[in-house]
């Protein structure tokens, strides 16, 4: 495991751990009166501290294990997160994205090895859109940069290059404390069919994905 790997590692244990601490330590908690907790400002309406608005999760966003015999690779992705409560309906928020790609195929005569790792980092917006009638349904806006990498055919060669991919859709989240929820995100990526590096991302212009915080 190279430096990289070892640090964002760290980084996804962190926040896990202070996201924890989140959802066990809420003592501004109102449902002992029957009120859901607000998410910006105390019992007594004043605003929140800049601190205790802040959430720090995120989620696995790859996960695959491999089987040397027929060449499927193992993947693993991280994608740690901090996501600030701007408003009572607004959530903004940053994240680095960490897939890491190990293929082995395993013949009569060799053992063929490959490993690389594929990073970069997005920002997005959330904002409740019905909460009289839909609780925690949230209109999602996401924007991706990873650095793949690709064979360029012509060099006979692999390279790097920046890939973008603005993202549309929605994210419902469960609610497991004042700031704290599971959140389920049905994403489109806009870039899909436009940019072929895009499918290097992903396999689908649909993102469908689980992350906690």
């Amino acid at each position: 495991m190279n430096l990289i790997q070892k640090g964002l590692l760290a980084i996804m244990l962190v926040s896990s751990s202070v996201a924890y601490g989140q959802l066990t330590e809420d003592p501004e908690d109102r449902r002992g009166d029957g009120k859901e907790p607000l998410k910006t400002q105390t019992p007594e309406g004043e605003p929140l501290p800049f601190s205790q608005r802040l959430r720090f999760g995120g989620g696995i966003s790859s996960l695959q294990f491999g089987n040397s015999r027929i060449g499927t690779p193992f993947i693993i992705g991280l994608s740690p997160v901090i996501a600030y409560q701007a408003s009572e309906r607004l959530i903004a928020g940053v994240g680095v994205n960490y897939v890491y790609y190990r293929y082995r195929l395993r013949t009569n005569t060799q053992t063929l090895t490959d490993q690389f790792n594929q990073y970069g980092g997005r920002g997005f917006l959330m904002y409740e859109l019905v909460p009289s009638i839909v609780p925690n349904l949230y209109a999602h806006a996401e924007f991706e940069n990873n650095n793949i990498r690709y064979a360029d055919q012509a060099a006979q060669e692999y390279k790097r290059r920046w890939v973008t991919a603005p993202m549309i859709g929605a994210t419902y989240s469960q609610r497991v404390g004042r700031l704290a929820g599971i959140n389920l995100s049905i994403l489109y990526n806009v870039n899909y069919n436009s940019d072929i590096y895009s499918q290097y991302v992903y396999g689908s212009p649909w993102n469908i994905r689980i992350s906690f915080f």
